[in-house]
């Protein structure tokens, strides 16, 4: 697992994890970024597939994008911790990463800090969920892109505690 600070349109992998809304429209975020650089044709194809629960996750084309491949996962809003949040999240990774099987065409994945923007979760509790998932990816290169320091530092702290263990 790789920890890049850089923005996922720019990174080179076959898939890139669109943190999406439930609905599977564009909506805001990262995943109105996507959707914009992928085209309108991505609405057309994601929308049909929601709407989701947290946790799951879809896969569509990734039309305009340089990657092969979307995969779309909804995170749950973090409200107290206490309403299963943590095991919606980890579901999130788990579920996209699970394409690994359905991609044979697919080496490479890469995901944002997923569910550490609108849906508020505390950066050092999301970092640590991601990482404890994403360490079980079977893809040959599995990247986390960050777009700051304090981010950045976040996942590194997770890596190393968790590769200490």
């Amino acid at each position: 697992m790789y920890i890049q600070n850089s923005n996922i349109l720019s990174v080179n992998t076959d898939i890139i994890v669109n943190s999406a809304h439930p609905s599977l429209i564009a909506g805001s975020g990262i995943s109105g970024i996507i959707h914009r650089a992928a085209g309108p044709e991505l609405e057309r194809y994601a929308k049909p597939l929601g709407p989701l629960n947290p946790g799951e996750a879809v896969i569509t084309p990734a039309l305009n994008l340089n990657a092969k491949y979307i995969i779309h996962t909804i995170c749950p809003r973090y409200m107290d911790g206490q309403r299963g949040e943590a095991e919606q999240l980890a579901s999130a990774y788990s579920s996209a990463l699970a394409y690994f099987k359905q991609t044979s065409d697919a080496k490479s994945i890469a995901f944002v800090s997923m569910g550490t923007g609108v849906y508020k979760w505390p950066l050092e509790l999301a970092a640590e969920i991601a990482v404890r998932e994403l360490m079980k990816s079977e893809f040959d290169e599995t990247v986390i892109c960050v777009m700051d320091e304090q981010t950045r530092d976040a996942y590194r702290t997770a890596k190393t505690l968790m590769v200490g263990n």
